[in-house]
Formats: structure tokens, C-alpha cells, sequence
């Protein structure tokens, strides 16, 4: 006869009673399941104590930046320009570097920067070359200028522009007694205040380097006119008395030397003008009582 079931009673397969008994026999917790909690108990009391020891440090580090923040706060506050002197100045008066230099009563101490305070200044006085602040806390400012005076001056377009040793723009005038005149490569820009900026920047340095050794003031050959528009054919007039071909660059202060030497000995043989032709050092070509075809541009 069939077997009868209870109704009440769940009908469970083999299988299921097979994987009940393994399920039953195996044990609650493996050996990799307690490394793996040992390990997380060891980390959590690490962090604990990384925190116990850091917690000091950081309460202080907080502090600290705070009170610095609350001082450089008051400073802010408190330090207050109240007075100003101008220092140095010849050319231009003091309302005049002051009005420049945009600080007014109330401005802070702190705040005030040497840079940027002589680009302000010199791009209305462009005569001023350096300056130094004094700041005597807690108001009082000192402002040290040193200005520059012109030394070329150049033909750029339609305008005539007066340069110092630097070359760097002092004003545009017509007024240019005494000043070397510099006949120079095409200039890009000429701003009062600013160096002049060529078209070529390989020009901008060659003219410098040019300028350091045929630029200074001579007793003997007093150049006033320097032509730097070819790099291969420099030419300098001395006093209207002299013109001098240098070349290239290449031995210049030889050459310069050299020329030197060659027109003392013209002047002590009473020669109106001369042309002396040092571009190649080796073989000096002079010619006396020569016509200098020489006038300011």
C-alpha cells in the first residue's frame, strides 16, 4: 500500500534533507572569518589612538590659525596709512608722485606693494626709474624716488622720443639738445614709462648689447649719432667731426678701441673730418679732411 501523508506535515525532498544536515553539521564561524574580525578590531583600535594623539595638534593648529587670522585681521584694520612723504624728487613735484601713486588717507599699510606702485607711478611720471617705500607703522609712509634723465632719443613714425640708458621711453619732445640720436631697427611700440618694444625681439637684444659698449660718454670720441637699423653696418658720427664704420658687432669694443686711438691722431693733424673704417680690425682705413654727411633725423 501507498504510504500516506499527512496534510499537516511539509513534504521535504532527499536533497533538501541532505543539505539540512550539512548546513546543520558545519561550523558557525570559519578561521578566516575570525582573522578577518581580528583585523578589524585591530584597526578600529588604531585609528582610536591615531586619534587620541592627533587630537592635541589639531585643537593648537586651529587655534594658532585663528589667532593669525584675528591679528592680520586688526592689522588690516588698524594700520592705516595717515601720512605720506615723497622723497628723491626733482622734476616732478610731490602732489604730482602722490596723485600718481593712487594712495589716499585710510588705504592699508599692508596692502601697499612696491611693484605695483612704481608701475603706477611711472606710467604718468615716467621720468621716476626706481623707487623705495619706508612704512614707519602704524601710518606713516615713505615714498623714495630715484629719477632717470634721457641720454638718446629716437625717430619712431612721426614722433620723436627721448630715451634713458635703459631704454626705456622718459617723454616725446622736440627737445633734444645734448642726447645721442639712435637710429634704430622698427619699433613696435613707444609708451611713456616703458621700454621701447621692437618689431624683432633678436633687434631688442643686439641693440643692447651694442649700446653697452659704443653707449657710454668718451672724452676723446664723443659719439652723437649711433646707426643700428643694419645689423652688418654700424655707423657712429662723432661731433659732426667723424664718422666711424664699425661692421657687425663681432670685436666691437676692439674696434671701438681702435677708433679711438685713430681719430686722437686726426685731431692732432687738424683734419676737418674724418672717416675711419675699422670693420675689420686687421686692415684700418682712414681718410682725412672728408666731408661728414651727418644731420639729425
Amino acid at each position: 500500500m501507498a504510504e500516506q501523508r499527512d496534510p499537516r506535515k511539509p513534504h521535504l525532498h532527499a536533497d533538501s534533507r541532505q543539505n539540512g544536515m550539512r548546513q546543520d553539521n558545519a561550523p558557525a564561524f570559519t578561521v578566516q572569518d575570525e582573522i578577518r574580525r581580528d583585523r578589524r578590531v585591530r584597526r578600529a583600535g588604531q585609528y582610536r589612538r591615531a586619534r587620541r594623539r592627533t587630537a592635541p595638534m589639531v585643537a593648537v593648529a586651529v587655534c594658532v590659525l585663528l589667532c593669525l587670522a584675528l591679528l592680520g585681521g586688526a592689522a588690516a584694520l588698524l594700520l592705516r596709512v595717515e601720512t605720506v612723504t615723497i622723497d628723491g624728487n626733482v622734476r616732478y613735484t610731490d602732489g604730482e608722485i602722490l596723485a600718481a601713486s593712487g594712495i589716499h588717507a585710510g588705504d592699508s599699510m599692508l596692502l601697499i606693494r612696491k611693484d605695483k606702485l612704481l608701475r603706477k607711478i611711472t606710467a604718468l611720471c615716467p621720468h621716476v626709474e626706481t623707487i623705495e617705500i619706508a612704512k614707519t607703522y602704524p601710518s606713516a609712509l615713505t615714498i623714495r624716488v630715484t629719477e632717470t634723465g634721457a641720454v638718446y632719443f629716437t625717430q619712431v613714425r612721426d614722433r620723436v622720443c627721448t630715451l634713458d640708458a635703459s631704454l626705456r621711453v622718459i617723454e616725446c619732445t622736440d627737445a633734444v639738445d645734448g642726447l645721442i640720436e639712435l637710429r634704430l631697427p622698427e619699433i613696435k611700440s613707444a609708451v611713456e614709462g616703458s621700454a621701447l618694444v621692437f618689431a624683432d625681439a633678436e633687434d631688442d637684444a643686439r641693440v643692447r648689447t651694442i649700446l653697452e659698449t659704443l653707449g657710454g660718454a668718451d672724452d676723446v670720441l664723443a659719439l652723437d649719432c649711433l646707426d643700428l637699423r643694419d645689423r652688418y653696418n654700424i655707423t657712429a658720427y662723432a661731433a659732426g667731426r667723424a664718422e666711424i664704420l664699425f661692421g657687425d658687432a663681432a670685436r666691437l669694443a676692439v674696434k671701438l678701441r681702435i677708433a679711438r686711438e685713430v681719430y686722437a691722431d686726426a685731431l692732432a693733424e687738424g683734419s676737418g673730418g674724418t672717416r675711419i673704417d675699422v670693420s675689420e680690425p686687421s686692415r684700418v682705413s682712414v681718410s682725412y679732411d672728408q666731408v661728414i654727411n651727418y644731420s639729425k633725423e
